[in-house]
C-alpha cells in the first residue's frame, strides 16, 4: 500500500535517521531524502530512500522539491541542524509540523536561555561571547568551572568543561569552528554557562495539538571530562515514583514555555542541590539511539509514532511498561585506523540490539563528541540493573584494535618530529623500572586495590558510575587480590606499578569500563594516599613490635629481680645496680618512642583522595566517604598540601631512626658484656660463630647486625625471639657486683 511520499530533510549520520527511513517504507510511505551532500550518508548504498540533491537550508527550495513529488504525506528532519527548514517547508505546504518560530528560538540556545529565564524556568547562568575579550570579561565575574558550547550545536560537539581562563579561551576558539566539518556551519556566537553539579537526566516528550506527553525520564552516563560525550542511558531512571512525575512535569513546562506544541522534544536537565535545572531543550527526537532503546522497553516503536504524527495520523501515547532498558556505547580509545572491530560474543535475549557504528578500515579521529562512538548495545529486562548489566556485558565484549600513525621509533629520531623519541637500552630500563616482583611490590598493589574499592563505592554512591559498572569492576579487583596479583609477576612496568596494574584491570574489564575507575582522581592523590597507607602500616607494625619487645623486657626484669649487676662509666665499674634497672631503662625509652608513633598515627587523619593533581576536582565526589572507607578520619583540607607535603614521612623517619639508635645502643652494650673482659652474659651458639681467620673468636653476628644496621624491625624481631638460654650469668654478675662494692 502506497500511503504517499514522505520527505526527510537531511538526516542523522549515526543515529536514527536511517532507521526512520526504513520504518517509513515499512509503514507504506515512499521515503525521500533531500540533501546537499549524499556522500555524508554511508547507509544510502542500501537504497533505503530516493535521494534528491538540493539546498536544504532554503525552505523555498524544499517546498519546490516537495511539490514536485506529489501526494506528500509528511516532511520531517531527524537532524537538529535542519528541523527549522523542514518545519518552514511543511508549514508552507500545510502539513503537520511545529511552529517554525518556536523551533528557531529553541535552536538558538542564547534565545532559548533568555525565554526560559523570562518564564522563570531554572537554567544555569548563561552569557554570550563573540570574542576573546568577551570571554575574559565574562570570566572576571563568573565562578569556575564553566561550560563552553556553540549557540547552535548538537551531539556535544564543541562542548567543553573549563576550569581556567586559558582553557576557556581555547575552548571558545575551538567551539566557533566545531560545526564546520560536520554541516558546514560556522558558529561565531558561543555560550559561557555556569557548570551545574549534579546527576544528569533527560526527558523524552512528544507534543500533539498542544498536549505534551512525557514518554520517560532517563538517567544519563557521560564520558570523562572535559568533554560531555554520552556513553549510556538508563530507563526508567531509578528515582521514586513521585519524583519521576515531578521531573516529567518540570521538563514539560520547559517545552511549553518555548512554544513547542507539536512533535518530539528532548530535554536535558541536572538535579542540583537546589532542584532540577534545565541545561537545554532540543526540538527533535533524542539522539544516541535513545528512541530505539525506549521502543524495546515500551514494546512499541517510537519511530513509527513520530512518522505517523507528521503524516497527520495523530498520536496515541504508549502504555506504561514494566520493562527496563539501558544502552551503552563504546568510545574509540585513540585516533587511527580501525584494524579490527567486532563483538566477541553473540547477543542473548536480554540484548535485543547491538551494532557497530564504524567499520574495519575506517579512519577514527577523536573529536570529543558523538563521533567518537564505535558501537552500542541495548539491554532490556524486568529490572534496570539486569538491563544495564546486559548492555554493559555486550559492549564489554567488543574487540577493538586501532593502528596509530606513529609506529615504533626503534631507537631513532622520528623524521620531521620536533622532539626526539628514544627507547632506553633494556638493561637501563631494568634499573629504572625493574619488572614487577610480587614479593617486593605486593604490599603496594594491595593498597592500590583497597583505594580502588573505596573510590568505586564512593563513585557509585554519588551516581557518577553505575552500580552495575562498579560491581563488575569490584569483582575483577577482588579476583586480582584473591590471586595475589600473580598475573602481574615479572611484567614490565616502564611507567610505574600503577599503570601496569591498571592495564591488567583494563584487559579483564575492558578499557572503557576500567577508565571509569580513574574518574575524579589523579596519580598524584593516588600515590600520596598509598604512601600514607604504607606509612601507617609501618608505624602500626613497629608499634606492635615495640609492645612485644616491652613485654619481653618486663618478663626478663621479673626473672632477674633478685640479681645485681654493676653500672659502668667509661667502661669502668662505677656503681652497684641490677639487670632489671638496665632493662627498665630500655623499656621506658621504647615506651616514649611508641607514644611518639601513636601521636604520628593520630596525626595521619586526612585522606589525600580527591586532591587530584593538586587542584581538586569539579566532580561532585564525597571525599569523606572515601576517607572513612580507607580508615582515615577526615578528607583533605587543602588539595595542594595533600599531594605536595611529606612532613608525616619525615617525622616517621625521625622516629624510626630514634628506635634504631636506641636498639643499636642496647646491642652495643650487650656485645661488650659478652666479651671475656666483662663476661656478664652468654650468647647461644646459634647466634654466634667463628671468624674466618681467627677460629677461636666467637663473633656475635646477631648483635653486630643490630648495632651496625640499626634496623628496627630486625631488632625487635630478635628481641622477641631471644631464647631463654640468653639469660644473664648470675655467678658472674655477683662476682662483678662484689668487686664494685669493695
Amino acid at each position: 500500500m502506497n500511503r504517499g511520499s514522505f520527505l526527510f530533510v537531511e538526516s542523522n549520520t549515526t543515529g536514527t535517521g536511517e532507521l526512520l527511513m526504513k520504518r517509513a517504507r515499512a509503514l507504506g510511505f515512499e521515503p525521500y531524502l533531500v540533501t546537499r551532500d549524499p556522500a555524508r550518508y554511508a547507509f544510502l548504498k542500501d537504497t533505503v530512500a530516493h535521494v534528491i540533491e538540493a539546498e536544504t537550508r532554503s525552505p523555498d527550495e524544499l517546498v519546490g522539491v516537495a511539490t514536485k513529488l506529489g501526494r506528500m504525506a509528511g516532511i520531517y528532519s531527524s537532524s537538529e541542524y535542519f528541523v527549522e527548514a523542514a518545519s518552514s517547508a511543511a508549514t508552507a505546504i500545510g502539513l503537520p509540523t511545529a511552529n517554525p518560530e518556536a523551533i528557531a528560538t529553541c535552536r538558538n540556545k542564547w534565545k532559548q536561555a533568555a525565554e526560559l529565564r523570562r518564564q522563570s524556568i531554572a537554567i544555569p547562568e548563561t552569557r554570550l561571547a563573540t570574542s576573546v575579550s568577551d570571554v575574559e570579561n565574562i570570566l572576571a565575574q563568573a565562578t569556575l568551572p564553566v561550560v563552553v558550547k556553540p549557540v547552535s550545536g548538537s551531539g556535544s560537539s564543541g562542548v567543553r568543561l573549563c576550569d581556567s581562563t586559558a582553557a576557556t579561551i581555547k575552548a571558545f576558539e575551538s567551539a566557533r569552528g566545531a560545526l564546520l566539518d560536520q554541516v558546514g556551519l560556522c558558529s561565531p556566537d558561543v555560550l559561557i554557562q555556569q557548570y551545574i553539579r549534579g546527576k544528569e537526566y533527560s526527558a523524552e516528550i512528544i507534543a500533539n495539538d498542544g498536549t505534551l506527553h512525557c514518554l520517560g525520564v532517563l538517567a544519563k552516563h557521560k564520558g570523562p571530562p572535559p568533554c560531555f560525550v554520552e556513553v549510556g542511558h538508563d530507563f526508567p531512571t531509578p528515582l521514586p515514583g513521585h519524583s519521576l512525575q515531578e521531573l516529567a512535569s518540570f521538563a514539560v513546562s520547559a517545552v511549553s514555555a518555548l512554544g513547542l506544541e507539536f512533535g518530539p522534544a528532548h530535554v536535558e536537565f541536572v538535579i542540583a542541590e537546589s532542584g532540577p535545572v534545565i541545561i537545554e531543550v532540543n526540538p527533535r527526537m533524542a539522539g544516541g539511539m535513545i528512541p530505539v532503546m525506549l521502543s524495546h522497553a515500551l514494546g512499541t516503536s517510537i519511530l513509527d509514532m513520530v512518522i505517523k504524527l507528521y503524516a497527520g495520523e495523530g498520536f496515541t501515547p504508549p502504555r506504561a511498561s514494566a520493562r527496563a532498558g539501558a544502552i551503552r556505547f563504546r568510545l574509540a580509545p585513540t585516533s587511527g585506523k580501525l584494524k579490527r572491530l567486532g563483538f566477541s560474543r553473540n547477543p542473548d535475549q536480554t540484548v535485543p540490539e547491538a551494532r557497530l557504528l564504524k567499520s574495519e578500515g575506517d579512519e577514527v579521529q577523536i573529536n570529543g563528541d558523538f563521533r567518537d562512538r564505535v558501537a552500542y548495545a541495548i539491554g532490556v529486562a524486568d529490572e534496570l540493573n539486569a538491563a544495564a548489566a546486559a548492555a554493559e556485558g555486550m559492549i564489554d565484549s567488543l574487540v577493538i584494535d586501532i593502528e596509530t600513525g606513529g609506529g615504533e621509533s626503534d631507537n631513532k629520531q622520528d623524521p620531521g618530529s620536533s622532539y626526539a623519541r628514544w627507547t632506553l637500552h633494556p638493561e637501563a630500563m631494568k634499573l629504572l623500572a625493574p619488572p614487577i616482583e610480587i614479593s617486593r611490590d605486593g604490599r603496594l598493589l594491595r593498597h592500590q586495590a583497597a583505594i580502588d574499592e573505596a573510590h568505586l563505592v564512593m563513585l557509585a554512591d554519588q551516581s557518577l558510575v553505575s552500580q552495575a559498572t562498579a560491581a563488575d569492576l569490584l569483582k575483577h579487583i577482588l579476583d586480582l587480590q584473591d590471586e595475589g596479583f600473580q598475573s602481574l609477576e615479572g611484567r614490565d612496568a616502564p611507567r610505574g606499578l600503577y599503570l601496569a596494574y591498571e592495564a591488567e584491570l583494563a584487559a579483564r574489564a575492558g578499557p572503557e569500563k576500567a577508565g571509569w575507575l580513574h574518574l575524579a582522581r589523579s596519580r598524584n592523590d593516588l600515590n600520596a594516599t598509598i604512601s600514607l597507607l604504607v606509612l601507617r602500616e609501618a608505624a602500626c607494625s613497629i608499634s606492635q613490635e615495640i609492645g612485644i619487645a616491652q613485654d619481653a623486657l618486663l618478663q626478663r626484669v621479673e626473672e632477674a629481680s633478685r640479681l645485681v649487676a654493676p653500672l659502668y662509666s667509661q667502661y669502668q665499674i662505677a656503681l652497684p645496680g641490677s639487670p632489671g634497672h638496665y632493662l627498665l631503662g630500655v623499656f621506658f625509652a621504647l615506651g616514649r618512642e611508641r607514644q611518639r608513633l601513636h601521636c604520628l598515627l593520630e596525626d595521619i587523619r586526612n585522606c589525600p583522595m580527591g586532591a587530584g593533581a593538586g587542584g581538586g576536582t569539579s566532580m561532585p565526589i564525597d571525599p569523606l566517604k572515601t576517607a572513612n572507607l580507607l580508615g582515615f578520619e577526615l578528607p583533605l583540607f587543602n588539595s595542594l598540601d595533600a599531594v605536595a607535603s611529606r612532613d608525616h614521612h619525615l617525622q616517621a623517619l625521625s622516629l624510626f631512626v630514634g628506635v634504631s639508635t636506641l636498639l643499636s645502643r642496647v646491642a652495643q652494650d650487650l656485645q661488650v658484656w659478652t666479651t671475656r673482659e666483662f663476661a656478664l652474659i652468654d650468647i647461644p651458639h646459634n647466634l654466634a660463630g667463628g671468624s674466618s681467620m681467627l677460629p677461636k673468636r666467637r663473633t656475635r653476628f646477631c648483635l653486630n647486625t643490630l648495632r651496625d644496621r640499626q634496623a628496627p624491625c630486625l631488632a625487635l624481631t630478635s628481641l622477641r625471639r631471644q631464647q631463654p638460654a640468653n639469660r644473664l650469668s648470675a655467678t658472674r654478675l655477683k662476682r662483678a657486683t662484689t668487686a664494685a662494692l669493695l
